[in-house]
């Protein structure tokens, strides 16, 4: 399989990306994992991201097959960790809404995207990544895991849900 390009999402995309998303909440909840079973994300969600430049889209043959955002700014859930602490107290890019297609599940995609977000994330002269993901969501903890990253502790998110907190520190 080739590899996918990732480009910016355009407003055209918001279509096919809703439709991942919701293949996305229904694997989660096939899963018995209750993560995005709340509304979460909404199309004003994806919507921001695309207009604010922070969604991005995995494009196979020129279809789209994944999608997920990168923020640079401050988060208020990554203010207060609770059972652990950050890596660093350093300014921070985080990973939010990575969903991938069934075509592009085991592929090494997902790790195509922690590369991008590594570099990107380098580009702004930031050298701290961090996500998080539900207690149950042992796909998205193995990845972060397997990818370098630390489980950090809990935060809290949407309606106080408790996250795994995972931090990678860069080297300069």
């Amino acid at each position: 399989m080739n590899t996918p390009a990732i480009t910016p999402a355009q407003p055209e995309d918001l279509p096919r990306v809703r439709q991942i998303i919701r293949a996305a909440k229904a694997l989660l909840k096939s899963r018995g994992i209750d993560q995005w079973q709340d509304g979460y994300p909404d199309l004003a969600i994806l919507q921001d991201d695309i207009q604010r430049g922070k969604g991005y889209v995995l494009k196979l043959q020129n279809e789209i097959h994944g999608y997920f955002a990168l923020s640079f700014e401050d988060e208020i859930p990554y203010r207060r960790i609770e059972k652990g602490a950050w890596l660093t107290n350093s300014h921070y890019s985080v990973l939010h809404r990575l969903a991938l297609t069934e075509l592009l599940r085991g592929t090494g995609a997902a790790r195509q995207v922690l590369d991008f977000w590594e570099q990107k994330t380098r580009d702004h002269a930031i050298f701290s990544l961090r996500a998080d993901t539900h207690p149950q969501n042992k796909a998205m903890k193995h990845l972060l895991a397997q990818s370098g990253f630390t489980d950090c502790g809990i935060i809290f998110v949407r309606a106080g849900q408790a996250r795994h907190a995972f931090e990678k520190a860069l080297s300069h």
